[in-house]
């Protein structure tokens, strides 16, 4: 049966769906045939064009401060509501980057991270928890950085520490909601070309390209193919994986 006929019946939310790598999933997700919530929380631009194009019809958009667990209830709530069940959680959510030294920095440079990441990861998997302990199965799917395989950059720090605590807590959650069917897989891509990097050194992403086994940074749609697969029942049996694509500039 081809993917798309098998994806109909599925149903997915984007955390962070207006951003550059989740406008991308979400596009990407339905044009797999699955139906797709999206959350955003200042803009929605991205999403306004899908929600025009010709699979509009099966796109929710809904604003939601990930931050926020009143707001991340309220999604899950209408989710259910609308469909009966979420297959699929893709949390693609990160804040724009400082390139900062440590020193310069202060703790709610850290807190802001923290808190839009693991907080936020934390509050979706509580608001699921009545689904998860009734077996309902579901596939959670968390971006990760390079930087966690890696030795991490120099003026990153904020942003590399949450990352590995989502890895650690994505690690944790993959041993703990197997039991329930339930599986957590992360994607840990290169620098991915997205306006995440508006404030990042020109210089730098040059460099990092150069570099690059592929003379290339990543393309969102490279991060959209395999968030597709893993939201597929085609990767039923992986948990726990992490799945590097960064064109071989880190080899794990």
């Amino acid at each position: 049966m081809p993917l798309v006929d098998k994806m109909k019946s599925r149903v997915a939310l984007v955390v962070g769906g207006n951003g550059g790598i989740g406008s991308v999933v979400t596009r990407r997700l339905l044009g797999d045939g699955m139906k797709v919530c999206s959350t955003y929380n200042k803009h929605r631009n991205k999403l306004d064009e899908l929600l025009t194009g010709p699979l509009g019809d099966e796109l929710l958009c809904m604003r939601c401060d990930a931050r926020n667990k009143d707001d991340i209830r309220e999604v899950v709530s209408n989710v259910l509501l609308k469909h009966g069940r979420i297959d699929a959680v893709i949390f693609t959510l990160t804040p724009f980057l400082r390139n900062t030294r440590i020193l310069d920095l202060e703790w709610t440079d850290y807190s802001e991270h923290l808190d839009l990441q693991l907080k936020a990861i934390h509050h979706f998997v509580k608001s699921l928890k009545e689904q998860i302990v009734s077996k309902g199965k579901i596939k959670f799917i968390v971006l990760l950085s390079e930087y966690c395989i890696g030795r991490p950059p120099k003026g990153l720090s904020h942003y590399v520490t949450a990352k590995y605590g989502v890895m650690g807590l994505a690690r944790t959650l993959a041993v703990e909601l197997a039991q329930y069917g339930c599986t957590v897989n992360m994607i840990t891509p290169g620098m991915v070309d997205t306006p995440l990097l508006d404030n990042m050194p020109a210089k730098l992403i040059e460099m990092t390209a150069y570099e690059n086994p592929l003379k290339r940074i990543a393309r969102p749609e490279d991060v959209s193919n395999i968030v597709s697969f893993l939201a597929s029942e085609e990767s039923d049996y992986m948990n726990g994986a992490s799945i590097t694509i960064n064109g071989g500039s880190v080899i794990n």
